[in-house]
């Protein structure tokens, strides 16, 4: 199977869960991170939604996050042949990953909706962080549909680290890097759960390697 990943530069964790995925599970694929080829791939009509990432596969375009996150999830890995995502036998779990990716997407979403504003940006994103604020509802939501087992794995310790964990990660990477002005860092730590989850991936032990080969971290 050919896998082509299309996203810039960015450990951003739409682009992330995938990568992550597929490093984690010793599946190959190639990275295309240049403008010039994403460039090419929409001149081509081929990024459905008009949005990055997308996979290509064996020459066929996935896009929208939680399906794409989805087809990683279930690849097996070349190394131990486990999965990424619940076993089709249990279809509550497997909805409840899906569920927390997609949980993932309306926190990114309600961000951005203060990108671009020339003012009022800290008045807006202050509001959204207090108590009854959009971002505040949806991360307790988030953070209450995670280890609802009390473990320390998104979807359960049943399944261990699943493309569920690995969204988490990086979203709480994303909120607590300090990059989005006006939401303090300890905001998204304050969730146990997504706090548990972050540092969880954080120490597993592929992080190292992923991170050197894909942010050039040593």
């Amino acid at each position: 199977m050919q896998i082509k990943i299309y996203y810039w530069k960015m450990a951003f964790w739409r682009a992330e869960v995938l990568r992550a995925g597929l490093f984690f599970q010793d599946i190959e694929f190639e990275n295309v991170t240049e403008k010039d080829k994403i460039a090419e791939l929409r001149a081509q009509k081929r990024v459905p939604f008009g949005a990055l990432p997308v996979m290509e596969i064996d020459g066929r375009i996935l896009s929208q996050t939680q399906a794409m996150a989805t087809f990683v999830g279930k690849l097996q890995s070349q190394e131990t042949k486990n999965t990424l995502y619940p076993p089709n036998d249990d279809i509550f779990a497997q909805a409840n990953c899906d569920e927390i990716i997609n949980g993932c997407t309306d926190v990114t979403n309600t961000i951005a909706k203060t990108f671009g504003k020339s003012e009022g940006v800290e008045e807006a994103r202050k509001e959204l962080i207090k108590d009854g604020g959009r971002l505040n509802l949806h991360l307790s939501g988030l953070n209450s549909i995670v280890c609802q087992d009390g473990g320390d794995f998104a979807c359960g310790n049943d399944f261990g680290l699943t493309v569920a964990d690995l969204a988490v990660w990086r979203l709480v990477g994303w909120l607590s890097g300090g990059a989005i002005d006006h939401i303090p860092p300890e905001f998204v730590l304050s969730f146990p759960n997504l706090k548990k989850i972050h540092e969880g991936v954080e120490a597993h032990e592929k992080m190292a390697a992923y991170k050197e080969k894909f942010w050039g971290e040593k």
